[in-house]
């Protein structure tokens, strides 16, 4: 009898035990906003923003993905699963057959194939981006936005092997554009704590709260530099980025081409125009018919290159707060000299402001005013 009580205590202790796991595992979105979690990662949106693309209406979503598991982990996006249904019952949609800036930073699964680079190690995050958008024609657009989309994990097998695995599907409600200008709480992992602005193992947040930084694993971008100006009928927004290798690896990275994308606090949309190089300075582009490895950095090293955000001004209000975003890949030169594409880290930024820099046409049209001024006083 007193054995059996024992084995019976025994089995309710490892009960309890097991239950407070779940529990605790459970817990990774419990204080977090806008935020769904699976048994093996929790992902949380932490940019939200709505724009206006030529004729269509874009809404742009970035999303923190955490690794709540203790292996390596495997992500992919589904392709066609990606959609945002306004409160008017309007559909927006991703279109990344057709737009390669659709998806930034994970790999996509469809049919016939899918990429696998986007590995998360156990308790690390990585940022995804998406765009959706839509043709409104004339009708009425909505303000409070539903998104869903599939992530599926890819296993791997001996050998190098891999093959898909499970598929969740995640929702997020009730979201609005700048999430109500609400910075979101962090996802907390069930093995290590991370920030939305992506403190990763370690449980600190190596930006220390500044929002011009962003940690992306194995280096740290920060905008150094805002400059604002307007040449003939266009507005030109230069950013400046620092990145700072903070792996124990030399890393190559290059720009990934028409992935600079901005929005301001008005809705205009700014992008890195791929027509003139001038646009890109100090770092190498990958594109899909090249890459160029110029950019290395070797540990704790730091370097700085530049992106020209530009958009047609028109007679449109001109904004004083800015989010650009960007994508970067990672490079690897094989032997052979050839070179392989390691992972791509999607970069947003938001609520940035230019420095106090006079356009040239604005301080032209100043000059032509106190000249006229002038001529007045002595008429």
């Amino acid at each position: 009898m007193k054995s059996m009580f024992i084995s019976r205590w025994s089995a309710f202790v490892l009960l309890a035990l097991v239950l407070c796991d779940i529990s605790s595992a459970a817990s990774s979105c419990a204080t977090t906003q806008w935020c769904s979690e699976t048994s093996t990662f929790a992902m949380q949106v932490t940019d939200f923003r709505t724009s206006i693309k030529g004729t269509q209406r874009a809404v742009t979503a970035t999303v923190r993905l955490q690794n709540r598991t203790d292996h390596p982990l495997t992500l992919t996006y589904v392709s066609g699963s990606g959609v945002v249904i306004d409160d008017q019952g309007n559909r927006y949609g991703v279109d990344d057959f057709r737009n390669s800036n659709a998806v930034r930073a994970i790999g996509i699964i469809n049919r016939h194939t899918f990429d696998p680079k986007f590995i998360l190690q156990p308790g690390e995050g990585g940022d995804a981006r998406f765009e959706f958008t839509w043709y409104p024609g004339k009708s009425i657009v909505g303000t409070v936005f539903q998104m869903e989309l599939t992530v599926r994990e890819i296993d791997s097998f001996a050998g190098g092997q891999q093959k898909p695995g499970r598929e969740h599907a995640l929702q997020f409600q009730q979201l609005t554009d700048k999430l109500g200008s609400t910075p979101p709480a962090a996802v907390a992992a069930s093995t290590t704590a991370s920030s939305a602005s992506g403190a990763l193992a370690g449980g600190s947040d190596p930006c220390a709260g500044n929002h011009r930084c962003r940690s992306a694993g194995p280096f740290i971008a920060e905008i150094s530099q805002v400059t604002a100006s307007t040449a003939r009928n266009e507005h030109l927004v230069r950013i400046g980025l620092k990145l700072r290798n903070v792996s124990d690896q030399q890393l190559t990275l290059g720009y990934v081409t028409n992935s600079g994308v901005m929005i301001d606090n008005y809705g205009h949309r700014y992008v890195v125009d791929w027509r003139s190089n001038n646009n890109v300075q100090g770092i190498g582009q990958v594109s899909r018919a090249k890459a160029d490895p110029q950019f290395v950095l070797n540990p704790g090293e730091t370097r700085n290159f530049v992106l020209q955000y530009s958009r047609y001004i028109g007679k449109s209000t001109i904004g004083t707060l800015f989010a650009p975003e960007l994508a970067l890949k990672q490079l690897e030169i094989l032997p052979s000299r050839q070179i392989r594409e390691v992972r791509e880290y999607s970069l947003s930024f938001a609520d940035v402001t230019a420095g106090g820099v006079a356009s040239v046409d604005d301080a032209a049209r100043q000059l032509s005013e106190g000249l006229r001024s002038l001529f007045n006083k002595k008429r």
